[in-house]
């Protein structure tokens, strides 16, 4: 699993509302616009009737599917457009100035569908149009718009527009704000446009494929004398765009930039020329999600500076002592570069105004005295992986105001101080101390808060009881600790915020308290590795959100509950390694439609395997393997459309940690194999060739059953399957030639079946051992030594020299082989996830826990023979 927090959701609509309403602010008195009028004001206005009509017949265009433009009527009694929503007039000539029809600065995304009307034209006095955040249908920027000649500010943002920028809207030579980002506009061929709006204050081209026009675009923009803000995000812009421009030290290139937005394209470097354009201007500077190479820049010719980003870069070197001396600094982002090196309390004496410090994934050490008080109050603190330890930071105990505090993954090997966290800051909402080495008990949890918290303390040396914890906690992740006792406790956490809890991998035990009813915004549960027993509480089925579902590895036994179909959001719902029994729960093919992930692996089920499983095509991982399951494998398994496509190499599970307006997430990754495992049960009957229809199948395993009858020759059409597993049945007569066609086969057991014929031939099937082969007594062939009948003995000196041939070759085979599994176990080992881990797809495959044993002891003993018998056929 990955695990990646980032801001989004709730959070950039209100940061977007927001900016916005500033925008508005500092904008309205430039524009020209009416301030103060409103709707009743607009009560003594009366719409001009040209005007009226023309708003009506651009909302005949559109489909309004939340009744925003309710309003819009043409009775006698509503027909006063500047009543209506979203429009506003002149209170002294009654002409329509501002159409706002974009996002909700109350956060509501209501978009409006359909086409851009013409009829905006009879709108002459016109100066603000906002289209934003609705859904135009790939359509055009209809030229028309730069016969808008008064507009002032136009922003068509995330609007669903497509096709080039039309170059008429050169013609707005009174346009001061502009946004065109976030749409599918491409085929820009230049933008000599640009160049007459020289009134333009506000330019975002965010997400605008520039990659056409990267020799001209600076140098168009640079001669806009009154640009203040310019954001180019994600738009192509090619490694060496910003070199050899010569116009950038022309004396009135960017003289009134404040802000600069270059994130994510692949700039190389920044060119020293934007310094001598911008030095007394810039105040906000982007460049993170670039390629940016060398040491990190000197930022003290920029002395107004007020936001530096400069993350996911590979900036290499520490961080320069002139960062101190840029006293207005605010925002300082440089996460996952390669810099290095000690940071001492000098570099932050200055910065007094510093609200967000994010430094994480970089090898920086952090000593500062244990006394040190910062000159800052800090909002944001964000320092996974720089050095902090051992003992837990004093100067973040001093910090107040923090709403963000991540410093997970930072060497602490310490107590959390008992009084600290008995009174967090009232307004944190994220605290993340994992991955270090933090001891003892956990002392009580400030239980007196007010605002939404999340905690993350997984990973760490933490024993003991569950303490108190804040009643409105919106996310509990305990994992990975020592923790012992029951979780009645967390009983007492009935905010009805929490969506996420996580104890797994942890010493608890007893029977679960039924109080999960508390709890209906849950959406991931992850319990597995603990010694709970019992029966599973029914009040599990009051999750209605649920996503995920990890009880494996504990003892718990009796029925799956009834009440879990009403967990219809269930995504993973993984029981492996408990005593539950029964039959398998045919509600869980009827009332589960997006189950993705099913193991019941290592239980007692009995019965057959119900047919409503095969409802579930959304179903990548079927595990059924280890219990008592009986009759025949059902033939409907090639409904698991999911299996049958490309492109499902993952899914996503997004879990927000605060549901208020300020919203981080969490995101899971599941790497998904394409699992069918059915082993060690009583299954009877043949093998279904509609399984077969399954194209990416990775991994089929249904082994120690009682099977019969031939295997099918459309095997050969699972072209992905990396592992097949039919030992230990009574499969008979030849093994199907189409088999070899298997490329990527790595793991093949036929073992102890009624097998019978030559082995097909193959170097793919030649590479693996003779005991996946053995127990079929009428089987021949390579790699089994029983030659078939009418095939002659080579003789003894073309024997010996195929022989060293192949046994080198089989040798490299086994390095080759024993290579990838010691990396895929060391590294998904470490890389493991919540509940699905990389490294079952070799689990699943040989059904062993002591794989990493088996490899070791298998290898060594292979290359030891075949050293041996090439030294004595040499």
């Amino acid at each position: 699993m990955t695990m990646i927090t980032i801001m989004g959701g709730g959070y950039l609509k209100l940061v977007h509302a927001f900016f916005i309403l500033s925008v508005l602010v500092h904008l309205r008195p430039a524009l020209g616009f009416i301030s103060g009028v409103g709707v009743g004001d607009a009560n003594n206005i009366s719409c001009l009737e040209g005007e009226s009509q023309a708003l009506i017949g651009f909302k005949k265009g559109l489909v309004d599917d939340y009744g925003r433009l309710s309003s819009w009527r043409s009775e006698d009694e509503n027909k006063n457009c500047c009543n209506w929503e979203g429009v506003l007039c002149n209170n002294q000539t009654s002409h329509v100035l501002e159409l706002y029809l974009g996002f909700d600065p109350l956060g509501i995304f209501q978009p409006l569908r359909g086409m851009i009307s013409p009829s905006l034209l009879e709108l002459p006095y016109l100066t603000f149009l906002d289209l934003s955040d609705n859904d135009f249908k790939q359509t055009h920027i209809l030229e028309f718009i730069g016969s808008l000649s008064n507009l002032k500010y136009l922003d068509l943002s995330r609007a669903n527009l497509t096709g080039p920028i039309p170059h008429q809207l050169e013609n707005l030579l009174h346009l001061q704000y502009l946004n065109l980002s976030w749409n599918d506009l491409k085929i820009i061929e230049n933008l000599q446009w640009l160049s007459c709006l020289s009134s333009i204050e506000y330019l975002d081209l965010s997400s605008t494929n520039l990659s056409n026009v990267a020799n001209d675009w600076l140098e168009v923009v640079s001669h806009l004398p009154n640009l203040t803000t310019l954001s180019v995000l994600g738009c192509d812009l090619p490694p060496m765009s910003l070199s050899s421009l010569p116009h950038l030290n022309h004396s009135k290139s960017f003289t009134s930039l404040k802000s600069l937005d270059l994130n994510d394209n692949q700039l190389v470097h920044i060119p020293k020329s934007l310094g001598i354009c911008t030095k007394d201007s810039l105040e906000v500077l982007k460049l993170s999600y670039n390629q940016i190479t060398g040491l990190f820049p000197n930022f003290a010719i920029f002395p107004s500076l007020k936001e530096i980003y400069l993350s996911e870069n590979k900036l290499n070197g520490t961080l320069p002592k002139s960062i101190r001396n840029l006293y207005k600094l605010e925002f300082l982002s440089v996460s996952s570069n390669f810099l290095e090196g000690v940071i001492s309390k000098s570099l932050f004496s200055n910065l007094s105004k510093l609200q967000y410090l994010d430094l994480s994934n970089n090898s920086l050490s952090l000593e500062f005295s244990f006394d040190w008080v910062p000159p800052f109050q800090i909002r944001d603190i964000y320092l996974t992986s720089c050095n902090l330890g051992p003992r837990f930071p004093n100067w973040i105990q001093t910090q107040r105001n923090v709403s963000f505090l991540e410093i997970s993954n930072t060497k602490i090997s310490d107590t959390i101080p008992a009084e600290w966290l008995a009174d967090l800051p009232p307004t944190l909402k994220l605290l993340n101390l994992s991955n270090n080495h933090i001891y003892g008990r956990l002392p009580n949890v400030s239980t007196k808060r007010l605002n939404e918290l999340a905690i993350d303390l997984s990973a760490n040396s933490l024993e003991g009881p569950l303490p108190h914890f804040p009643t409105n906690l919106t996310v509990l992740n305990l994992s990975k600790n020592q923790f012992s006792g029951s979780i009645s406790s967390l009983c007492k956490i009935n905010g009805q915020l929490l969506a996420y809890l996580d104890l797994s991998n942890n010493r608890l035990s007893g029977r679960l308290p039924n109080c999960f009813m508390q709890w209906p915004k849950l959406v991931i549960l992850n319990l597995a590795g603990n010694h709970f027993f019992g029966e599973v509480p029914s009040s599990l089925g009051s999750l209605s959100m649920l996503n995920t579902l990890s009880l494996n590895n504990n003892n718990f036994s009796g029925n799956l509950p009834l009440s879990l179909r009403n967990c219809s959001s269930l995504i993973v719902m993984d029981m492996r390694n408990n005593r539950f029994s029964g039959n398998v729960p045919a509600w869980i093919g009827e009332r589960l439609p997006s189950l993705i992930f099913l193991s019941l692996h290592s239980n007692m089920f009995n019965g057959s395997v119900p047919l409503h499983l095969c409802w579930l095509k959304d179903l990548q991982i079927l595990d059924l393997s280890i219990n008592d399951i009986s009759g025949t494998i059902p033939q409907c398994l090639n409904n698991f459309t999911a299996m049958a496509q490309k492109g499902n190499s993952f899914f996503e599970s997004t879990t927000p940690y605060s549901y208020d307006n300020d919203v981080t997430y969490m995101k899971e990754y599941f790497d998904s194999v394409m699992i069918i495992n059915l082993s060690s049960n009583k299954l009877i009957g043949k093998l279904p060739s509609e399984i077969f229809s399954l194209l990416d199948l990775i991994s089929l395993n249904v082994s120690r059953n009682n099977l019969i009858g031939e295997i099918p020759q459309m095997i050969g059409q699972l072209k992905q399957l990396e592992s097949l597993d039919l030992s230990s049945n009574q499969f008979s007569v030849e093994i199907p030639s189409s088999i070899s066609e298997i490329n990527f086969l790595e793991f093949l057991n036929l073992s102890y079946n009624n097998l019978s014929g030559k082995i097909p031939s193959g170097t793919q099937l030649r590479g693996f051992d003779a005991s996946y082969f053995i127990g079929n007594r009428a089987l021949c062939g390579p790699p089994l030594t029983q030659n078939c009948l009418g095939e002659e003995t080579p003789s003894r000196s073309e024997a010996n020299t195929k022989d060293n041939e192949e046994n080198e070759d089989e040798l490299g085979k086994w390095f080759y082989v024993g290579t990838r599994f010691g990396f895929a176990i060391g590294f998904w080992g470490v890389c493991s996830s919540l509940v699905l881990k990389r490294s079952w797809r070799h689990a699943y495959f040989l059904l062993l826990d002591n794989m990493k044993d088996w490899l070791y002891v298998t290898i060594t003993v292979n290359i030891a023979r075949l050293q041996r018998k090439i030294q004595r056929q040499g």
